[in-house]
């Protein structure tokens, strides 16, 4: 028995097809003869077959004569659109030249007229013909096509759309989720050099990902593990993006950065920060046929001890690929927390209208779903309310016994997932089927996949409403019926689709969508109509797309791999006349052909990641374009002088590099009035690039930086007070020398550029104006969350007091400012900047709500304004600041009964950092505070610390350039400090000995001068470690003492892990006492430079421990370090990763050389260990 999915959705083709017909026979065109009854006669055609499509819709199911009439009716629709489209493109374009020029048409543009008019006819007779064929199936007019201002009328079942799947919405793994989080926990000791790898093994649906999830969130997990990272495999192994994806997840590096890197050179970044620490790496949905475990194995193997990875997969046989633990086999739901995970979907925002019967058909179809979280979701959100007739119907369907019958070649296709899409509106079938297009775990954001679906026409228009926010309102309802779901559960703006989900999608598209894949046979269907390139040597595939499928209308490309077309790119701009979505990003290509301009029915065309130099300018020809995107293209420096002729492009994507180096806008930018997004706009004086431009871009949203302000004329013409949309405005001027006028100018300009109440952020930079405008005094911009003032130099007073959700502030080179005036609090402020007014005497004295202040080379302030709340205090370079504002303040809370309750507190209790650098008139800390980080530097008058009482929370203190060394002496007895530095200390000359710093586990000691002992002598001629009490102590660092002699005769903590030497250079033995490094059994790290008059290692060696010793410019320690002549060989012989830097003098043997580990020209690095030996 044949699974009973719909495959053939013809109604949305239809509709659209009907759109272009009745836009061509009312839009004033030139139609030759014939083609307007031609077209006539098209539309009714059209409107008879769409009265039946949906009744033939759900008969298919049944009938494969009416599947099959479905799906010839869908090719001509495919053609029909392409056809009418293109002749809608033509007529509009020369309607556009003849108001233009005023000529007659050509002699070549009435025979295209004729070639359409062709063409159109041959549409006629094959969608008539269609109709005809319609009469043998008894169809029922059940819906009645209706075309008016408000658009279709879709016959959707009036779901709601408010429920999102979240952490809080996962049933029954409470009990997985701890054996698994323990599992990770546990030592584990192997025999040999293995990775301890954790599996969970379970059948699709299962809910792996979401289980994995809930670990990899859980509180013991990120408190245990150094970093976490995840990654997800599916079924194409593609070794240089799960690289790629790990180093994103490590650091803020994205894929623009790294896209272009070889495996190697992304192995080598990795290695930078997994060597020696713990980690925990996820790998989702592990395919064991194709997985290669050999290569990433010995990457991870660097890792520290206790590193870990859980992986995801459908078969069990990856443990004994990857010489797992035993593997976590996950099992179904029981039936009671299937029920409760049904409730939540099925039942949510019904109240109490449910019935026993209701809850009995419930548990039926719950039965049915074999305990799969999956299927039971997709049931929930199908049955979303109370329809007992719905219900039945659908626990009685067919599609339930049909699971039993299907073809083991071929992906499973869970019965509930069929069911939930039989049931979706036709217009959200098409959009859902498209998205297999993309590779399975593609991750995506929302406003991409509409801006592909509209490029596609797959959002059919609704009344006055924008093709976005339709776009949006079909992506929430296909997510509230699990369609799509969160990539990440900590993640709430990327998603991506299930792999059975996926498989579902690919099932019901049909021949119409395809990805070609690496070493792909290209055995695609002549009917494709949206291919997807998934491989790296791009050429021959597309030269077959080319031969097989001219009437494509999707090449996307979403892996980021670099691939080359070579000759194939011109093909494409010469042979996909029907083209809509071609995306060329991560390729190989430095010039944009002119052909480009002649893809008319193009709407999304994607360059970003290419090195292209230039746009040609037949880009203007593309009236259609709505997407054009150019992100990270580097040697792209100007936009094409006809960019204004695009009127349907929305979405212009440029990253800020790109506006950075903007000198200026084409012309006419304002003719492209349905714009969202314009950065940067550059201020010319020349025709068509003044601000005016902006007046009719009413749809502009997120930010918009103007510059070269100066260059403005009538301002108000840019109409930023109805632009509700700028969020982010920021008002730049260019440097100038200053003139008189220049004030005022600037004063009247700032005035008329009043933006939309709604406003977040402005800034406004190199402002001459006395005074700020009206709008920004008044209270007008009332949502104001951050504003920033640069470079105002002439602005002598500051009055913000109306700003009352004001957030964030910044003041920077305001050379002028004097005066803060404003008397009234600040209840929102939480961050406050203040940088380079050295003329500014005085501010508001209270701000309650401040979390964060940094004050820099603010040369007459002297008192600091009343900050009870402020977390991270920066004090830098203000020299006559005296006075921390201590006074006690009474701050109102409310408390559990609703009562307002005045709290005493004093200033500073709640100060998490503190950082103040050269401010030598500071005499003195806050005497009660407790700080987390203290850092200290130039402060001369500054010689005590805070109380031990108030120490208690000491993590990281700093003192550096002390003109002495009394405040590191008072460094107070604290068991939470785990950071010193001390660096510059003029005239410390030893240590004194810290009694209990138990819990310290990095020391850093630089730049101290007269430093020559790490003891303190004692008064019984003895000395005492400065490092006694220091039993955590993890790390450390001595660096540029030039007087230090010798390391202490005293033991170092056992605990020692890491331990650098550098530029010392009277260093001339590691201490006395022999035997100091051998006790170090913890040492994994030893870095020794600089250090010229060491002359050797101790005699006792050094620990099995030590795995990475590097030694470079001590040339007689060198010496004695050389394999098997050097005196010192056999103490580091045993070193497994051992860096010796020689100078490089006479020829060497080049196989002696290991590339990975030279850094210099004039150095080699010759490289050793034991098993070189």
């Amino acid at each position: 028995m044949e699974v009973a999915i719909v495959s053939a959705v013809a109604s949305p083709i239809a509709k659209q097809v009907f759109n272009v017909a009745t836009s061509l026979l009312q839009g004033r065109f030139q139609l030759l003869q014939g083609v307007e009854e031609d077209i006539r006669d098209l539309s009714s055609q059209l409107t008879a077959i769409l009265a039946v499509l949906e009744d033939a819709e759900e008969k298919q199911l049944d009938s494969p004569q009416i599947r099959d009439w479905l799906g010839k009716l869908k090719d001509v629709l495919y053609d029909a659109e392409d056809i009418l489209e293109s002749f809608e493109t033509e007529q509009r374009q020369q309607q556009q030249q003849q108001q233009v020029r005023n000529l007659h048409l050509p002699f070549n543009q009435c025979s295209s007229k004729l070639n359409a008019a062709q063409e159109i006819k041959k549409i006629l007779l094959r969608l008539q013909k269609i109709g005809k064929e319609k009469k043998n199936f008894q169809l029922s007019n059940v819906h009645v096509v209706v075309r008016d201002d408000s658009g279709w009328s879709h016959n959707s079942d009036s779901r709601r759309t408010g429920f999102i799947v979240h952490e809080s919405d996962v049933v029954g793994r409470e009990e997985d989720k701890g054996k698994i989080v323990d599992l990770l926990l546990a030592e584990q000791e192997y025999s040999d050099d293995r990775v301890c790898v954790v599996p969970i093994i379970g059948m699709g649906g299962l809910g792996k990902t979401t289980l994995a999830q809930l670990v990899y969130n859980d509180e013991r997990i990120k408190s245990h593990f150094e970093f976490q990272m995840w990654v997800c495999v599916t079924d194409v192994f593609d070794y240089n993006k799960i690289l790629k994806d790990m180093i994103e997840y490590h650091t803020e590096i994205k894929y623009n950065d790294v896209s272009s890197l070889s495996n190697a050179q992304l192995e080598s970044r990795l290695l930078d920060f997994l060597k020696g620490k713990p980690f925990l790496l996820v790998l989702d949905d592990i395919w064991p046929e194709r997985f290669e475990w050999t290569n990433l194995e010995k990457l991870l193997k660097h890792g520290g001890k206790g590193c870990r990875v859980l992986v995801t997969s459908r078969s069990k046989t990856i443990s004994n690929l990857m010489r797992t633990q035993p593997p976590y086999f996950l099992e179904q739901l029981p039936e009671d927390e299937c029920w409760s995970l049904f409730e939540k979907f099925a039942f949510w925002g019904v109240g109490g209208n449910r019935t026993a019967d209701v809850d009995d058909i419930g548990r039926q179809i719950v039965i049915k779903c074999n305990g799969l979280p999956l299927a039971i979701r997709a049931m929930g959100a199908l049955l979303g309310g109370i329809d007992v007739k719905k219900w039945k119907n659908i626990l009685k369907h067919e599609i339930w016994e049909a699971e039993k019958h299907n073809d083991a070649m071929k992906p499973q296709i869970l019965p509930a997932l069929s069911l939930s899409y039989n049931h979706l509106p036709s217009h959200l079938k098409r959009c859902f089927s498209y998205c297999c297009v993309y590779p399975k775990a593609y991750v995506f954001h929302k406003l991409d996949l509409i801006k592909v679906w509209s490029a596609a026409s797959l959002i059919l228009p609704r009344g006055q409403n924008s093709i976005e926010d339709i776009g949006s309102d079909y992506f929430d309802e296909l997510l509230a019926r699990s369609f799509f779901q969160l990539s990440k559960v900590d993640n709430k703006e990327t998603f991506r689709i299930h792999d059975l989900h996926h498989d579902l999608a690919q099932s019901v598209s049909g021949p119409y969508c395809y990805q070609i894949k690496d070493n792909d046979s290209c055995n695609f269907s002549d009917k494709a109509r949206h291919v997807s390139l998934l491989c790296n040597a791009a050429q021959q595939p597309i030269m077959q797309v080319m031969e097989k499928c001219q009437n494509l209308r999707t090449l996307l490309s979403p892996s980021d791999h670099l691939k080359n077309f070579g000759r194939a790119l011109e093909s494409i701009f010469g042979t996909l006349k029907y083209i809509r979505i071609l995306d060329l990003s991560s390729s190989v290509m430095q010039e944009v052909p002119e052909s480009v301009g002649d893809l008319k029915l193009l709407r999304y065309l994607d360059l970003s990641k290419t090195e292209i130099r230039r746009l040609p300018n037949s880009l203007g020809n593309l009236i259609n374009l709505e997407t054009l995107k150019l992100l990270v293209c580097p040697w792209l420096y100007e936009l094409p002088k006809d960019l204004g002729k695009l009127t349907n492009l929305h979405h212009l994507e440029l990253d800020d590099i790109f506006w950075y180096k903007l000198q200026t806008l084409p012309p006419g930018i304002g003719s492209i009035i349905g714009l969202q997004n314009l950065h940067g706009f550059p201020v010319s004086h020349e025709s068509g690039k003044g601000i005016d431009e902006l007046k009719g871009m009413l749809h502009l949203k997120g930010a918009l930086h103007l510059k070269k302000l100066e260059n403005s004329v009538n301002a108000g013409e840019a109409n930023l007070k109805d632009k509700e949309g700028l969020k982010n405005v920021a008002f730049e001027w260019s440097y100038r020398d200053g003139c008189p006028d220049d004030a005022a100018v600037d004063e009247s300009v700032l005035e008329d550029l009043q933006p939309h109440p709604n406003v977040e952020e402005i800034q406004v930079i190199r402002y001459q104006g006395n005074r700020f405008p009206s709008w920004m005094r008044d209270g007008h911009v009332k949502n104001l969350v951050s504003l920033t003032l640069n470079h105002c130099k002439n602005c002598r007073v500051l009055s913000l007091g109306q700003l009352s959700q004001l957030q964030n502030l910044s003041l920077k080179g305001n050379l002028e400012l004097e005066e803060w005036m404003d008397n009234g609090q600040y209840h929102y402020l939480r961050s406050l900047k203040i940088t380079n007014c050295p003329k500014l005497r005085d501010m508001p004295q209270c701000f309650l709500s401040l979390y964060s202040l940094k004050i820099k080379k603010c040369d007459s302030l002297k008192d600091l304004p009343l900050i009870p709340s402020v977390q991270f205090l920066f004090l830098v370079d203000n020299l006559v600041l005296q006075n921390f504002n201590e006074k006690i303040v009474f701050l109102v809370y409310v408390n559990n009964q609703g009562q307002s309750v005045p709290v005493k507190q004093p200033s500073f209790i709640k100060l998490l950092e503190l950082k103040v650098i050269n401010c030598p008139k500071l005499p003195s800390l806050p005497e009660r505070f407790a700080p987390q980080k203290l850092d200290i530097s130039s402060c001369p008058l500054l010689t005590i610390l805070p109380e031990p009482e108030f120490s208690r929370r000491f993590q990281h203190l700093s003192i550096d350039a002390c003109i002495d060394a009394t405040l590191v002496r008072a460094i107070p007895n604290t068991s939470s400090l785990y950071s010193l530095v001390i660096s510059n200390i003029s005239n410390l000359t030893s240590f004194p000995t810290w009694p209990h710093l138990p819990g310290l586990k990095t020391l850093y000691i630089s730049g101290c001068k007269d430093l020559t002992s790490l003891s303190e002598a004692a008064a019984s001629s003895t000395s005492t470690s400065v490092f006694q009490g220091m039993n955590s102590l993890e790390l450390l660092s001595i660096r540029e003492c030039p007087n230090l002699v010798s390391f202490p005769d005293k033991e170092l903590p056992a605990t020692l892990k890491c331990l650098i030497i550098s530029s010392n250079s009277s260093l001339m033995s590691l201490g006395p006492n022999q035997m100091i490094l051998k006790s170090l059994t913890s040492l994994g790290d030893l870095y020794i430079d600089n250090c010229p008059r060491l002359q050797s290692l101790p005699e006792g060696g050094f620990s099995i421990s030590l795995q990475h010793l590097r030694i470079e410019g001590c040339p007689e320690l060198i010496n004695r370090c050389l394999k098997d002549s050097g005196e010192d060989w056999p103490k580091i012989s045993h070193v497994p990763d051992l860096e010796i830097q020689v100078s490089v003098e006479v020829p060497l043997d080049r196989k002696s050389v290991n590339h990975s580990t030279t850094w210099y020209h004039r150095f080699i690095c010759c490289k050793a260990g034991a098993r070189n030996k």
